[in-house]
């Protein structure tokens, strides 16, 4: 999910987590890197591009 990677968003997660009775069980912060930005702007990933 994107974030700001600040810890509202984390909380603002964590309680739709909760609202939904949805559980994690792992959770993990990625920095966004340039495959992730192809993905956000065409939609498919570079190697569905090829």
């Amino acid at each position: 999910m994107p974030g700001d990677a600040g810890t509202r968003s984390l909380r603002a997660l964590l309680d739709r987590l909760i609202e939904n009775s949805l559980s994690a069980e792992e959770l993990s912060v990625h920095t966004p890197d340039l495959d992730d930005v192809f993905l956000a702007l065409t939609g498919h990933t570079a190697e569905a591009a090829k």
